[in-house]
C-alpha cells in the first residue's frame, strides 16, 4: 500500500474520486434491456425453485444473481436498489487496487488505481444492474495475485502460498460469476506456471485442478442445455464497432488507445522499458494475461461467438498496470514533467467519455415511456399493444397497473391494429428500441396511420396514441 503524508492524502482523495463517480446520479440512465432482464430473473416473488430453472436458462453462471435475488429480497428492485451491489463491487474494486498484495511499486500502485478509478468501463459498469462488476473486481484479485505470484522470491514460500490460495479462491468465484472469468483464471495459472521456477510448478499445478474439478462440471452442464442460438447475435457483430467499444470501455477512444501503443513504442525503442530477460515482472505477466485470455476466447469463439468488448473488460486490472509502469518509466527516462504529461493526457481522455455518461441519454427509455403508460387517464386496465418483448414492459407496469393487458406483438411479426375496439386507454402501441426513420415501416405492418395517431418520442421509445375526436 501506498505510504507516506502526500500519498495517502492522495490514496484518499482518488478514493473519494472513486466512489463519487460511482454514486453520482445513480438512476440518471433508465434500466435498459439487460438490466431488465436481471431482475426478471431475480424477482424476489418467484419461489427458489422457478428462480433456478431461470438461472439455468440463462448463458450466464449464477454467482450474480444469487447476490441480486438477495439484494432485491431486502432492498427492492428500484433504480437504485437493483444498481446498489453494482455499486459496493465497483468501489470494492478500487479497494483492492490498493490493499491486495502485487508487484507494483508505490507509485505505480497510485497510477494503476487513478486509471482504475476514471476507467470508462469501470464506472460504467459499476453503475449496471450486470454481473461485470463483480467480475471486474474479482478479475482485479486474480491478476494483482498473479503478479505477486511471479515476483515471489526463492525463499518467499510463505507468500507463495498465500498467493496461490487467494488465486484459486478468486478463480473459482470469477469463474462462476461469468466465463470469461475463467479464461482469465486459465490465464493467470498458465502465467504463474511459466514465469515461476521450476519447483513451484507442482503448486501451480495442483490449483489449476482444483480449479478445473470446480468449474468443468458446470460447464459441461450448461453446454448440453443453453440453446447455441442464444450467442449468436454475438457473431454478427462488426468486428471493428467491437473494437472500438473496447477501446472507449478501456481508455476512452482511439486517440486514447494511440497514446497508450505509441508511448510504449517509443519506450521500447529508447530502452526505457525493463529488459525481456526479466520475464517474471509485473509488465509481462500483465501482457501475457491479455494475450493469453484474448487467444483463448478467439479460439472458443471458432465454435460459439463468446468475444465481445464487454466480456474483455476482464483485463483491464491487467492493462492499467501497464500504463502505470509506463508513467513510472517515463519519470524515471525523462522526468517527473514526461510521466506527468502523459499521465495528464491519457487521464483527460479517458475522462471524456464518463463526464458523458452523466449528461448524455444512452439506454433505451423505458422508464419514461413506462411512466407516460402509467400515469396516462384511463389506462388503469384495458389492452396496450407492445412491440418486441413483453417481459420488459411488464416489469414497468405489473406493480402499479396489474389489470393492464400488454399485448406481445413479437420484433418483425406483422398484425392489425387499424380496426381495434375503442376502450377507455388511449395509447393503442408501445415501443421501445425501434428508430424512429423506421415507424413508418413499422406503421404498415401494424396497419397504423399516421394522421390518426400521436407520437410520444423519447431516446429509442415511443408511445403511440389514438388522436382525440
Amino acid at each position: 500500500m501506498p505510504g507516506g503524508n502526500g500519498s495517502g492524502l492522495l490514496l484518499c482523495l482518488i478514493m473519494l474520486l472513486g466512489v463519487g463517480l460511482r454514486t453520482y446520479r445513480l438512476d440518471y440512465q433508465s434500466l435498459w434491456t439487460d438490466e431488465v432482464y436481471s431482475l426478471i430473473v431475480t424477482d424476489p416473488t418467484l419461489m427458489f425453485r422457478e428462480f433456478w430453472d431461470r438461472v439455468l436458462a440463462d448463458t450466464h453462471p449464477p454467482i450474480y444473481y444469487l447476490v441480486l435475488r438477495l439484494s432485491s429480497a431486502v432492498f427492492g428492485q428500484s433504480e437504485m436498489a437493483a444498481r446498489a451491489p453494482s455499486v459496493l463491487f465497483g468501489v470494492l474494486t478500487l479497494c483492492v487496487a490498493v490493499i491486495v498484495p502485487g508487484a507494483l511499486s508505490a507509485s505505480s500502485r497510485l497510477v494503476f488505481l487513478l486509471l482504475l478509478t476514471i476507467s470508462p468501463g469501470a464506472v460504467w459498469y459499476a453503475r449496471e444492474a450486470r454481473s461485470y462488476a463483480l467480475l471486474l473486481l474479482l478479475s482485479a484479485v486474480i491478476t494483482l495475485t498473479c503478479t505477486s505470484f511471479v515476483q515471489c522470491t526463492h525463499s518467499e514460500d510463505r507468500k507463495v502460498r498465500t498467493a496461490i490460495g487467494m488465486l484459486i479462491a478468486a478463480s473459482v468465484l470469477a469463474s462462476f460469476t461469468h466465463y470469461f472469468g475463467f479464461l482469465l483464471a486459465v490465464s493467470a495459472f498458465l502465467a504463474c506456471f511459466l514465469l515461476t521456477e521450476k519447483r513451484r510448478q507442482v503448486t501451480v499445478v495442483f490449483g489449476a485442478c482444483c480449479i478445473t474439478v470446480c468449474v468443468l462440471p458446470w460447464i459441461a452442464y450448461q453446454s448440453q442445455t443453453i440453446d447455441p442460438q442464444r450467442a449468436a447475435w454475438i457473431g454478427e457483430l462488426s468486428f471493428v464497432a467491437s473494437l472500438r467499444w473496447f477501446e472507449y470501455l478501456t481508455f476512452g477512444g482511439t486517440v486514447s488507445v494511440i497514446l497508450f501503443v505509441a508511448t510504449a513504442v517509443i519506450l521500447l525503442a529508447t530502452g526505457g522499458w525493463p529488459r525481456p530477460a526479466a520475464s517474471n515482472s509485473t509488465l509481462w505477466a500483465c501482457a501475457f494475461l491479455c494475450l493469453a485470455t484474448l487467444a483463448s476466447a478467439s479460439l472458443v469463439s471458432l465454435r460459439t461467438p463468446i468475444l465481445t468488448s464487454r466480456n474483455m473488460i476482464v483485463v483491464l486490472p491487467a492493462l492499467y498496470p501497464i500504463a502505470a509502469q509506463m508513467t513510472t518509466s517515463l519519470v524515471r527516462r525523462w522526468g517527473k514533467v514526461a510521466g506527468a504529461s502523459y499521465l495528464a493526457v491519457q487521464i483527460g481522455l479517458m475522462g471524456q467519455p464518463v463526464a458523458a455518461y452523466y449528461t448524455s441519454v444512452i439506454n433505451e427509455q423505458w422508464r419514461d415511456s413506462a411512466a407516460l403508460v402509467i400515469r396516462t387517464p384511463g389506462c388503469q386496465s384495458g389492452a396496450i399493444h407492445v412491440y418486441g418483448d413483453v417481459s420488459l414492459y411488464r416489469f414497468f407496469t405489473k406493480w402499479i397497473r396489474p389489470d393492464l393487458d400488454l399485448i406481445d406483438i413479437p420484433e418483425g411479426a406483422a398484425a392489425d391494429l387499424s380496426n381495434l375496439p375503442l376502450s377507455t386507454c388511449p395509447i393503442l402501441l408501445w415501443i421501445v428500441g425501434v428508430p424512429e426513420w423506421d415507424l413508418d415501416d413499422l406503421f404498415s405492418k401494424l396497419g397504423v396511420s399516421r394522421a390518426s395517431v400521436e407520437i410520444a418520442a423519447f431516446h429509442k421509445a415511443f408511445v403511440i396514441s389514438r388522436k382525440e375526436l
